[in-house]
């Protein structure tokens, strides 16, 4: 077992990073984020478009791109018996048999599902405010809203998955994987969420445990809560479930989210409750940002 401190490996081609994006496809991601503004659905899709594009620029270099990066992205419904659906969210030629496991960042550069031209929300990193800007904006996955929310079965696959990547892939040196779960609702197929949560957070490298960061979309205008540390701050028993699922966040993030502004309670979750578009973003971006010095 390893003397480094939790969460501090390298990331590189040798230990890359792992990151599986869980994202609720029920019907009721229809409904729009805070009440305004385009379907929950879409937002979320052009969030995991805008945030795959960015992992590419990053990766790239004068010798091409850098697979330090796996990735899996993966959608949940039901059909109409109320049955599981669980699968790639990623279309195109990467919702081939790769899809079942996790792709290489690299593989997203050469397969995208296609290049079209949108008004694209962009965080200025200055200031951290949404600008509105027409850009040509490459997409691997398109918006889905469906029947029910089969979370707890969702998780058993995210556990599945992560099991296979850590031993069977070697992977026993890299920084723990990092899964991005993104809902609006309670889970329809019974059984306790925290329970296949915590089974997914027991799973570990020699550098920490899975880390598990829950983001709940809000259809009202209501107010967000970012990265929490006491669950009586919760507003439901829906919230407290997630802060619950959600990974306390290991000291190198909390030291990262202080340098950038971010005013965390000690045992700071990776928990965002109410999200709007703004706060989703920052999520996405903070919940990702693993390592500033790639190799």
């Amino acid at each position: 077992m390893t003397t480094k401190e939790p969460y501090t490996q390298e990331i590189s081609r040798a230990t890359p990073a792992c990151f599986l994006f869980l994202i609720d496809q029920s019907l009721s991601m229809e409904e729009r984020i805070a009440g305004d503004g385009p379907p929950k659905c879409e937002q979320l899709a052009s969030a995991i478009n805008y945030w795959i594009n960015a992992m590419i620029i990053k990766a790239t270099g004068d010798a091409g791109i850098k697979d330090w990066m796996e990735i899996a992205v993966i959608g949940y419904t039901t059909d109409d018996d109320g049955n599981p659906i669980i699968g790639t969210a990623l279309g195109g030629e990467l919702a081939g048999p790769s899809s079942e496991g996790f792709i290489k960042i690299g593989e997203f550069q050469k397969h995208p599902l296609r290049v079209s031209q949108k008004i694209q929300q962009v965080v200025d990193a200055e200031t951290s405010e949404i600008m509105e800007l027409p850009v040509d904006v490459t997409e691997w996955i398109d918006p889905v809203a469906a029947k029910g929310t089969p979370m707890c079965h969702a998780l058993l696959t995210a556990h599945a998955m992560l099991d296979r990547w850590i031993t069977t892939g070697n992977h026993m040196d890299c920084f723990p994987p990092i899964v991005i779960h993104i809902t609006d609702g309670e889970t329809s197929d019974g059984g306790v969420p925290e329970d296949y949560a915590e089974s997914v957070r027991s799973l570990a490298t020699d550098h920490g445990n899975v880390l598990m960061f829950n983001c709940s979309l809000s259809a009202q205008a209501a107010d967000k809560i970012m990265f929490p540390g006491n669950v009586e701050m919760m507003p439901d028993n829906f919230a407290k479930s997630l802060f619950r699922m959600s990974s306390v966040l290991p000291a190198p993030m909390v030291r990262l989210a202080t340098t950038e502004g971010f005013k965390l309670e000690p045992n700071a979750r990776g928990f965002v409750f109410n999200a709007d578009t703004v706060s989703l973003l920052q999520f996405l971006d903070m919940g990702t940002r693993v390592s500033k010095n790639l190799r």
